[in-house]
């Protein structure tokens, strides 16, 4: 279950730490400069993060409120004990940890497995996410060469020893045994977001492919691409302060509103 259910409050460049009621469990979260004005900004990691994941980013970003789950299964959130963990669970958990928390509105962004998620969220309810942005991410109903090189990556850790819910690995381990690529089809979901809506990309990605991304901006026309250089999938690990530029710079759009 949960890797370190002692939460707490750190120092001033640390983020204070809770848990948070989910679909029948808690989900840990961080939140940085609660008192700051402006929408919050929601940030959902990838597959086999961490809401830790976002420090070096949040660093970059004293000014805005920020918020970050554990998804189910991963850092100091619950294991599902059904091994449910599909888009569908994930969302049912941001919507309710975000009811719970009070957010009534917000920005979301999603990084990777947390993009789906925030595709997700942006397309279901309209109300609640002012603008998302899209981070590695993508809606195809087939893995990139990319995603599949990470599924088979995670598949090692089947037998347990790693930092996630071992159901992960051996869901992806199953799949690639059997041949399957099929993912969780978005595309439905991504071309009904009606909010502002920014697409980041790495240079190098072969997650997001740039045929992936030029089909995602052409079937959702008021996207907008941002390409980060330098750098592959591993974007808010590998570029945490162009990630704060980019969040900050989206969120400032708002604000002038």
């Amino acid at each position: 279950m949960s890797a370190n259910p002692a939460l707490g409050v750190h120092g001033p460049h640390l983020p204070s730490e809770g848990r948070v009621r989910g679909c029948g469990l808690t989900l840990a979260y961080r939140e940085w400069n609660p008192s700051s004005d402006g929408l919050p900004i929601v940030l959902l990691h990838g597959i086999t993060g961490s809401s830790a994941d976002w420090q070096r980013t949040a660093l970059h970003l004293a000014g805005r409120r920020l918020l970050a789950f554990d998804a189910r299964g991963h850092g100091d959130s619950d294991w599902a004990a059904d091994e449910a963990y599909g888009g569908d669970q994930h969302f049912a958990d941001l919507a309710l940890a975000l009811d719970a928390l009070g957010v009534d509105h917000c920005l979301l962004a999603g990084f990777s497995m947390g993009g789906g998620v925030a595709t997700i969220a942006a397309a279901a309810m309209p109300e609640r996410v002012a603008g998302v942005v899209v981070i590695d991410a993508y809606p195809h109903a087939e893995m990139t060469p990319g995603s599949r090189r990470i599924a088979g990556w995670v598949s090692r850790y089947r037998e347990g020893g790693a930092w996630f819910d071992p159901a992960i690995a051996r869901h992806f381990f199953e799949q690639l045994a059997e041949g399957r690529d099929a993912r969780l089809d978005l595309w439905s979901l991504w071309e009904a977001i009606t909010c502002p809506v920014l697409l980041v990309r790495g240079e190098s990605s072969d997650v997001l492919t740039a045929q992936a991304a030029a089909e995602m901006l052409a079937r959702l026309p008021h996207a907008r691409l941002e390409t980060i250089s330098g750098v592959a999938h591993q974007i808010p690990s590998a570029r945490p302060r162009e990630v704060a530029d980019v969040l900050a710079a989206f969120a400032d759009t708002f604000d002038a509103r």
